[in-house]
């Protein structure tokens, strides 16, 4: 679509709107929490304990989602094709999937834009604290703002993109420059979105139980703190402070007559309920967010099948997300394919590219290996290949086998020609 000022001015408005709840997504991430900033002051112990489980599921979730590097298969076999993808990927930051996953998973949604510099294909992430996206009923992206800030410089910019312009503005839709054009032919933005953007993130499933966590760790905390201020109860005694000083110091006090005495008052601190609620706590953390808890101990089977077995309501979780992930990689190819036909006439079709996320969870490849020996004639060797955790690519193995293969027939045929020479002799 071409850019429409009333369409950009809702947009932006909704930018705005959504950005408050984005920043304290973002602020959660980093351990920023309500805890941290509202937690009660006294003239006592204010111990402030921050346990972020927010965080720490994210990292696990895209270390198993992105882990080992997306894999790109032809389905036309056009090895050329695949070629290309890596050999343009190659030069853009490793953790660019990293960051693409991070993003969706701490908003909801995160965004990609694809760009020329320096006649190479870039490609630069981008999330809701710094942009907003207008798609159309089918997820596709139609138009595209994204704001920032220059060095040294107050003022908020912004770009807008359309499906052939980049419009340059100071907030409040100041032109400062005429629009750029990009070529694309299309917003060159990929975009993946969860299902219910925020409604599916670990923030909003479990931040009123981490805050419930992080509050009565901090309250244990203080309360163990505040022991250390125990009262010395004496009766039958009238000591003036500088005496109370100096027995203090010395350790030793002396009581006038027998019936005194002296005796500490300690708060009796019921230990054991404050841990019981501590665990159901933490054990809802863990069920909500779909995540095993590493610390328990577990039974003694530690195969890769029990460890899938545990994990599975984890593993079904970030099979969705992947889905997610493959929506976005997939404009990430269409526009580099449509770079490739412009810069060097090369023609490839983006649909002919089957997109494959690598779970990096355990797994069991010797039981594996089993069935792919059991299925000997009936399973496809392709197949079975691309079910190994050790291989990223079924295509590319299956054609380094067959040189492999090449290779050793035609070493033994030079050895049997050599023999038959000696023999000749």
């Amino acid at each position: 679509m071409k850019y429409d000022f009333q369409i950009a001015q809702k947009l932006k408005d909704e930018y705005e709107r959504r950005r408050e709840l984005c920043s304290t997504m973002y602020n959660y991430y980093v351990g920023v929490t309500d805890t941290l900033r509202e937690y009660p002051t006294t003239d006592r112990s204010n111990r402030k304990i921050v346990d972020n489980f927010i965080k720490s599921f994210i990292e696990e979730e895209v270390s198993f989602m992105v882990g080992q590097p997306i894999t790109y298969v032809s389905r036309s076999n056009n090895s050329e094709s695949v070629k290309e993808i890596e050999d343009a990927l190659s030069g853009i930051s490793a953790t660019l999937d990293t960051e693409l996953a991070t993003n969706l998973l701490i908003f909801g949604e995160s965004y990609e834009l694809y760009y020329v510099n320096d006649e190479e294909f870039k490609i630069k992430e981008f999330n809701p604290l710094t942009s907003i996206a207008y798609c159309d009923t089918e997820g596709k992206v139609q138009l595209f703002i994204y704001f920032y800030k220059k060095e040294l410089d107050d003022n908020i910019y912004m770009e807008i993109i359309d499906d052939n312009y980049i419009y340059h503005f100071q907030d409040g839709f100041i032109e400062i420059s005429p629009p750029t054009p990009h070529y694309f032919g299309c917003v060159p933005v990929g975009m993946a979105r969860l299902n219910n953007r925020e409604k599916d993130t670990l923030f909003n499933n479990i931040k009123l139980l981490q805050d419930c966590y992080e509050a009565l760790m901090s309250d244990w905390s203080n309360e163990i703190a505040d022991t250390r201020l125990a009262y010395l109860v004496l009766t039958g005694v009238n000591i003036e402070e500088n005496e109370a000083t100096k027995m203090k110091k010395m350790g030793i006090m002396q009581l006038p007559e027998a019936n005194c005495k002296a005796e500490w008052l300690v708060k009796s601190i019921p230990s054991d309920f404050i841990r019981q609620y501590r665990d159901i706590v933490k054990e809802d953390i863990y069920r909500v967010a779909q995540h095993i808890d590493n610390q328990t101990q577990i039974q003694s089977n530690t195969s890769g099948t029990m460890l899938l077995t545990r994990m599975n309501c984890l593993r079904l979780k970030i099979i969705a997300q992947n889905q997610a992930i493959k929506n976005c990689v997939k404009a990430r190819i269409k526009c580099l394919f449509t770079y490739l036909n412009l810069t060097s006439s090369k023609n490839y079709d983006y649909k002919d590219i089957k997109i494959e996320p690598q779970l990096n969870l355990p797994s069991n490849d010797i039981e594996t290996a089993q069935i792919m020996s059991q299925l000997n004639g009936k399973l496809s060797i392709k197949t079975g290949l691309s079910r190994l955790s050790f291989v990223t690519n079924a295509e590319e193995e299956w054609q380094r086998m067959l040189q492999e293969q090449k290779e050793v027939m035609n070493l033994t045929n030079d050895l049997d020609v050599l023999e038959d020479g000696g023999e000749n002799e």
